[in-house]
């Protein structure tokens, strides 16, 4: 039973944890497909202002600049440094005017999102005899020709161009001066950064969030609630099983019993020994009566505080305590029971139905007896707080553990010793005195240590 109860909770978790793993997935791609679709759609409207004739102007301006540099650079006069330093300057004295053009058409765009652009020289080739890179000289080399300057890890390309010319430039070596050609491939990539592109994708993305969370929640709310009824059905049919056994146990004894004695009265001897006859019906009388004590604590205990029928009266709280203290004496006739008390001397009046009142005492005394060592010490103090009368008994047994003590008024619930249960009984004890103390508006629990003992309180309102 406990393995196949293991299987199902391992195969319910296994489940809960893949369809929420397909959840998350689905909102994953669905977030990277509208995180795509918006970059495509300012992409597109991004490439419409390449076309514009004011900033074609400024980048030839800067071609120009990129020429002269590169006729100084094959002449010799400047190195590859040097060039990239000043086309790189005359970039950041065009792009003053150039970012001023291009913010205003993107804002022609009427974008309700702000982003930011620029354009990047990916490579610059002289290709001839042999190959010159002029940029980059290195690996990570960086240049921004244009626009703003922001890092290239959180941006989205927008496009790659490539332009392959062919010019000319004078040569001066040594006194003899021509006119050579050189081919030059420039490479740039325009880049864009959309200010807060995760938030506005999720506020996109809204209504599939908001009804994905709802359907989260309320699958782990189904989940809770059918794994909580789960173990508490699985914790219902255990306490069933050994309830059943319990009672089956108590009931056998004085079966058994009972069938002894009657069978003996079949014997012609018992018949004919009128002490041996009389003592037989006794037997079956008593046998019968705990039969009977057991089915009435059956159906008592079925008794809920609402189901209880009161007829509470108005009593002293010292005397009948001190009554009810002397019959538990008599009645039990424990050979070594040391009872103290340390009674709340004032007058203060309860109202009680001193039958049902006197029944959870009862139960609270005899478990108290019950789970003791040869030695029976108990105390009962009583006081009053805040308008409450509260009753202690206090007793030195084995005491109770934190676990046992969540279940302990619960119905047909006994604490375990290790596997077994080391005391008889139906568990209801502890129940019904709960219920009847509910039923007089007050309240009972425990303080217990493992091996200090327990103490039970009751809590009784003056003014109801």
């Amino acid at each position: 039973m406990k393995t196949r109860f293991f299987w199902l909770m391992t195969i319910s978790v296994m489940v809960f944890l893949a369809l929420s793993s397909i959840q998350g997935y689905l909102i994953y791609n669905t977030y990277t497909l509208k995180r795509n679709a918006f970059i495509d759609q300012t992409r597109d409207q991004i490439l419409k202002i390449d076309y514009n004739q004011e900033l074609d102007t400024i980048v030839d301006f800067w071609g120009e600049e990129l020429k002269n540099q590169i006729a100084d650079y094959k002449n010799q006069r400047i190195t590859k440094k040097e060039l990239l330093y000043r086309i790189q300057l005359k970039a950041n004295t065009l792009n003053d005017k150039y970012y001023q053009i291009y913010k205003r058409e993107l804002k022609n765009k009427k974008l309700d999102y702000a982003l930011n652009y620029k354009k990047n020289i990916k490579s610059i080739v002289i290709f001839g005899k042999e190959n010159d890179t002029l940029f980059p000289l290195k690996k990570d080399d960086s240049f921004r020709l244009f626009g703003a300057d922001f890092p290239n890890d959180k941006a989205n390309s927008v496009s790659v161009s490539r332009t392959f010319s062919q010019f000319d430039y004078i040569d001066q070596t040594g006194s003899e001066i021509t006119t050579q050609q050189y081919n030059l491939e420039v490479k740039a990539q325009d880049i864009m950064q959309i200010i807060d592109e995760k938030s506005i994708v999720f506020k996109q993305m809204a209504g599939l969030l908001i009804g994905s969370i709802i359907i989260f929640l309320a699958m782990v709310g189904l989940f809770y609630y059918s794994l909580k009824t789960l173990i508490k059905q699985k914790k219902v049919n255990a306490i069933k099983t050994d309830f059943i056994n319990n009672i089956t146990h108590e009931l056998k004894t004085p079966l058994a019993t009972l069938g002894v004695a009657t069978k003996g009265l079949k014997v012609k001897e018992i018949q004919d020994n009128p002490e041996a006859l009389k003592h037989s019906l006794t037997i079956i009388d008593r046998q019968n009566d705990r039969i009977q004590k057991l089915i009435d604590q059956v159906m008592s205990n079925s008794l809920n505080a609402e189901n209880i029928p009161l007829q509470r009266t108005q009593v002293l709280a010292r005397p009948y305590l001190e009554e009810v203290l002397e019959d538990f004496k008599m009645g039990l006739q424990h050979q070594k029971l040391n009872l103290t008390t340390d009674l709340f001397p004032k007058k203060v009046f309860l109202r009680l139905d001193k039958f049902y009142f006197t029944t959870a005492l009862f139960n609270l005394l005899d478990n108290a007896v019950k789970y003791s060592e040869a030695l029976v010490e108990i105390r009962i103090k009583t006081r009053v707080d805040r308008n409450q009368f509260i009753i202690a008994i206090q007793d030195h047994g084995m005491g109770i553990s934190k676990k046992a003590q969540k279940n302990l008024f619960d119905k047909f619930y006994r604490v375990p010793q290790g596997d077994v249960y080391q005391q008889k009984g139906l568990g209801l004890g502890l129940y019904y005195t709960q219920q009847i103390v509910k039923a007089h508006y007050g309240e009972v629990s425990v303080e217990s240590e493992l091996g200090q003992g327990s103490t039970f309180l009751i809590k009784i309102p003056l003014d109801r």
